[in-house]
Parts: structure tokens; sequence; C-alpha cells
């Protein structure tokens, strides 16, 4: 029989997590944290991984979390391992993913008088937290087990409501941390636990004529889909939206929807619509928006430009964001259940082009694509080219940050795969971390994570711990340094481009490999890559990682990405007959 901490305020806590639908717990080592690790790790209700980095172990949870769709909790010791949460926290906060930080602390008479491992930690979070608060560890009173009680709920209510996101629970304890009882002699607090209750409004049916009205007399409407896990009804009812030529529905592979009339690669199809008047028939005069970020700076770009439009954002995420800066009514309701009340009664469709016209564009640039890559020279691109098309069906796509996910944006995203990406923050930070969360609670499915070198070699202690599953394959794509900054217009002007933006080095995660037990591969053309997909993609006899590193020319990538953008865009003149 295992043993729990003898602090009743840690029994509490784990009797409400549990109530609550906590199940997994990334603990990193400490000793103020102990009443915490020993009894999460003795109990047969919650799972334990053992992260000895905190800032990885953050975004190993974050990765669980996401694809549980359930809160996972970090566990650390005191002082400044809690700091070390942060830029999963952030992550978390603007992705509203479920993490529970829970910290160890040192009792507030000790704070910033010069105790070991003591810093301010109450607040340390709180810019980007849904709720926190700091736990008594034994109860003098009843009121003190009450207070408790009501925090716990609080802080999960937060973490659990419609707009999901991270919490903090500060754990002050006093010495000794040691001491512990057996779960058997659990007594378990009488106190009522309040289950949490969220809403999921309708729209009212003033609210919904206003809107049918609005729907039915915009000739051009434009619906964008942000970040999102697959959502198979909204994935129905878009599709057959799609049908509307008065709709075109732009989409990114991180919406994880998909249709042959959907727009799929904005900034591809952006490249052949200039942002002034000549092109105001691609204007739409109604935009919907629903997801979370959405990658392209092209199509920010280009709608804050519009003189006129009327914009509906969708959703519980952060209902006054107003990323396109047209922001007319935010709809705190879930995207489905709108579509759904808003096409319950067929409205009267005006006669419009607007979507056809969109797609035809769409359609010639896909041919120009598809013409560029018969006789593409080797670099990133191609390497992106190949692996978009090699990655097994059914299988799950991690991208890193920078220029790894803008260049996935540039290939149409398959039906058959789920895509994830790091895009509250836009981070390089615990992308691989992440990515290997997401793969220990998600077995039955192989993962792919695509990288580039700087934001490998940034968070290579994803590697340093015992928990590494064998259904992850990692490709680095090391071009010898921070590729986006060639890409993007700017840096590319100064002196300092190669060794203050583009950090140039000439490294190998060969040797990082060979440390953590990973089984490496390297490949320097695209013959080479192909000659070693089937061991790459094979099973591991240790049920291991494999990464394959391929490098690729440091000085052409930039100016192969601007060559394929002028060959696939379409003639302006051709453009304006549509």
């Amino acid at each position: 029989m295992g043993k729990i901490s003898d602090k009743k305020g840690v029994q509490q806590l784990l009797q409400l997590a549990k109530f609550y639908g906590l199940k997994k717990i990334v603990v990193s080592p400490g000793s103020r944290n102990a009443p915490l690790s020993i009894s999460f790790s003795q109990s047969h209700d919650f799972e334990c991984f053992m992260i000895p980095d905190e800032r990885v172990a953050a975004f190993y949870a974050l990765g669980m979390a996401e694809q549980l769709n359930e809160p996972v909790a970090v566990v650390c010791t005191s002082g400044s391992a809690v700091l070390n949460y942060a830029p999963a926290v952030a992550e978390a906060f603007y992705r509203c993913i479920p993490l529970v930080v829970i910290s160890a602390d040192r009792p507030a008479q000790w704070i910033d008088q010069g105790d070991g491992q003591t810093i301010r930690q109450v607040g340390a979070l709180s810019n980007h937290i849904l709720a926190e608060t700091s736990l008594l560890e034994t109860f003098i009173t009843p009121e003190d087990e009450q207070f408790n009680n009501s925090e716990i709920e609080r802080v999960f209510s937060a973490c659990l409501g419609n707009q999901k996101g991270p919490v903090h629970i500060n754990f002050p304890f006093n010495e000794p941390l040691y001491g512990t009882i057996e779960l058997s002699k659990l007594v378990e607090s009488p106190l009522p636990i309040a289950p949490i209750k969220n809403d999921f409004p309708l729209l009212d049916e003033s609210e919904l004529q206003k809107i049918k009205h609005s729907w039915s007399t915009a000739k051009n409407k434009m619906i964008i889909c942000g970040q999102m896990a697959h959502q198979e009804q909204l994935q129905h009812i878009l599709s057959e939206l799609s049908g509307d030529s008065s709709v075109t529905i732009l989409v990114e592979n991180t919406s994880n929807l998909s249709h042959r009339r959907f727009i799929h690669c904005i900034d591809r199809t952006l490249n052949s619509i200039s942002e002034n008047d000549l092109d105001s028939s691609f204007h739409p005069e109604l935009l919907i928006t629903l997801g979370g970020a959405v990658i392209s700076k092209r199509i920010k770009s280009f709608l804050r430009k519009i003189d006129h439009l009327t914009h509906w954002k969708i959703g519980f995420e952060f209902p006054a964001m107003d990323t396109y800066q047209h922001l007319t009514k935010s709809y705190e309701i879930d995207p489905s259940a709108f579509f759904r009340q808003l096409l319950a009664t067929q409205p009267t469709l005006n006669i419009s082009r607007f979507g056809e016209q969109w797609k035809q564009l769409d359609y010639l640039i896909q041919d120009k694509h598809e013409q560029f890559f018969h006789s593409a020279p080797f670099g990133d691109l191609s390497v992106f080219d190949y692996f978009m098309d090699s990655v097994p069906d059914d299988s799950y796509l991690h991208m890193g940050n920078s220029s790894v996910v803008r260049y996935c944006q540039l290939f149409d995203g398959l039906s058959t795969l789920r895509y994830f990406c790091n895009r509250g923050t836009s981070g390089i930070d615990g992308s691989t971390s992440t990515a290997i969360g997401a793969a220990m609670v998600k077995p039955d499915k192989l993962h792919t994570f695509i990288s580039g070198d700087i934001s490998f070699f940034y968070d290579s202690n994803a590697l340093w711990n015992q928990h590494l599953p064998g259904n992850i394959r990692i490709v680095v794509i090391n071009n010898g340094g921070g590729g986006i900054f060639k890409i993007i217009p700017g840096p590319d002007t100064t002196a300092e481009l190669d060794d203050f933006f583009v950090a140039k080095q000439n490294y190998s995660v060969e040797h990082l490999c060979k440390a953590f037990g990973v089984k490496y591969i390297s490949a320097r053309s695209i013959e080479e890559v192909d000659n070693k997909i089937l061991s790459f993609y094979g099973p591991t006899e240790d049920k291991r990682p494999i990464v394959m590193e391929v490098f690729t020319p440091h000085e052409e990538n930039d100016k192969q990405l601007k060559d394929y953008f002028e060959k696939v865009r379409i003639e302006k003149e051709r453009v304006k007959r549509f």
C-alpha cells in the first residue's frame, strides 16, 4: 500500500485534483516539493513522469494536455524552478490549454530573508494565468480547510472553463517535508466538492435574425479558421458551406480542417493578389474568424488595409482580440453551434462568384507549384516538399516554429494527418519537448516532428529523461542557423545578419543524439533522404526515437524561396480577369 504526505493540505489537494480530472503529473526533482512528489507518485490515481529540466517538463505537460484535452500538472521545488515554467505557461495561456502549475514554496516569513532557494513566487506567473492561489499545508480551524477547498475549486473552475487555460497553485511548506501516512489511513475531507459547470450558449432569436440578414445580404464572405483541434462536426458544416459561391474558406494546416474547396495555402494564394484597389474584387465585406492563431502575416496585412469590413469573431477564446483591426462583434459560442443556427433555415443567397474566384486562382497557383518542384534544386524547400508528401497517413505532424511552420504552409494540408505547432507565442523554445510529450500520451499514433537546427539545439534537453517514446521521428533541417532571418524583410539589410540574427553555426546534432542514446541518421540530398526514409520510419528495437538530420545549403535557401514565389505568381492581367 502506498503512502501520502502527512500534510493535510496536500491530502486535500490530491482528493480534489482527482475529482477535477487530473491524471498525469510531470515532476522535476527537488526537496521542498517532496510532500507533492511523494504523494502523487504513490497514489494509483495519478501517473507521474520525472523530467529534470523544468522548462522541458512544462512543455512536456503542455503537449500532453493538448492531446488529452484535460488538465495536466507540473510540479516543482521552490526558488527559480517555477520561473522556468513561464514560456510553456504563456504558450498554454494563448492556446487555451489546461496546464496546472503546482510549485512548492518556502514559508512566507522567509521570503526576502536570504534563505536559500527562496524568491517571490506568488504572482510570478500572473500575467499569463487564469487563476492562482497559495494553499495552507495544515488546518488550525475548520475555516482553514474550507479556504483550501474553495480555492482549489476556484482554480480548477478557471482552468477548465469555456476558455480553458493555465493556473498556478503555490504551496508553502514548513519542514519536516518527508513525513507520510499509509494511504489506507487517509481520511478524506468531508467538505462538498462542487462540479464545474460550463455553459454552452446559443444565439437568442433577435440576434440570430440580425446575423442571418447580414449573412444573406453580404455578397463577399470570407471565413478564416485558425489553430484548433480537429472537429468532425465543424469539418462537415464548413464543407457544406464551401459550396456557396459567395463564400471563401481560408484554413492553415494547424486548423486541422481540409476540403478541396478550401484555400489551404494562404500566403501562396495572396502572393498573386496585390494589396491595392485593383484587386478589390478579392476583398470580403463580411469576415468570420474562428479558432486560435493564424500564421500568415500576409492575410493580416491584407485585411487590415481594407477600408470597410464587418468582422465577427466566433468562439470563447479571447473574445476582445482584434487581430484584423475590424472587430464588429464577438460571439462567445461554439463555432459549430453558431453555423448550425445560422444555416438552420437556408438564407437567400446573393449571386456572387467571390468564393469561386478565390478557388480558381488557387487552382492555377497549385499547377505552378507542382511545376516548380519538378526541377527544384536541393534546399529547404525541396526537403519540405519531400516530407510533406512522405509523412505516413493516419499520423501526427508536429512543426517547429519560425521558418519550419511557414514552409509547411506552402503545401496543402491532408485530411489523413493531424497538425500541431506552438503558435500561442510562436517561440522556438519547447517545440521538441511539446512534440515528445504529445507522443507519450498518444502511443497508438506515429508522430513526426520537423525542427530547425537552432530550435533543436535550444531544446535539446527534451531528450534528457527516461520517458522517450519510440513512436516519434524527428527531422532536423540543419541550414547552418536561423534561416527565418534571411527570409523576413529587415535583417538581410544589416551587416550583422549572420552573427546576430541568423546565429550562423556549423554544428551537428549527431553527438547530442549519441549522448542521449537516440538513433541518428544524416542526409545531404533528396536522394539520400529517400534511400534512408524506410529505415527512418521503420520499427526500433530499443523503442527509442530516431533523428534524421538533413543538411541544406545555407547560402541558397532564401534565394530558392524567393524564386519559388516568383514562379508560382499568376500574372496580374490574369488575376483581374476572374
